[in-house]
């Protein structure tokens, strides 16, 4: 199920930032990975511009 329908894989994005919300969304993004929605990712890569990770992004970008 961590397909996307064109065949690329789903990326998830989770700010697990030092809040108790980060928290929560750190959870659920590894609920969501653990039930095969997706591959979860680093979302401070992308910031960073570091380029395996910006190019893993844009090959999913509007794939469903």
């Amino acid at each position: 199920m961590a397909e996307c329908c064109t065949g690329g894989t789903r990326l998830i994005y989770s700010c697990s930032g030092g809040s108790n919300v980060g928290e929560i969304a750190d959870r659920v993004a590894r609920k969501l990975r653990s039930e095969g929605f997706g591959t979860m990712t680093c979302l401070a890569s992308i910031g960073a511009h570091l380029s395996g990770f910006v190019e893993s992004a844009c090959k999913c970008r509007n794939r469903g």
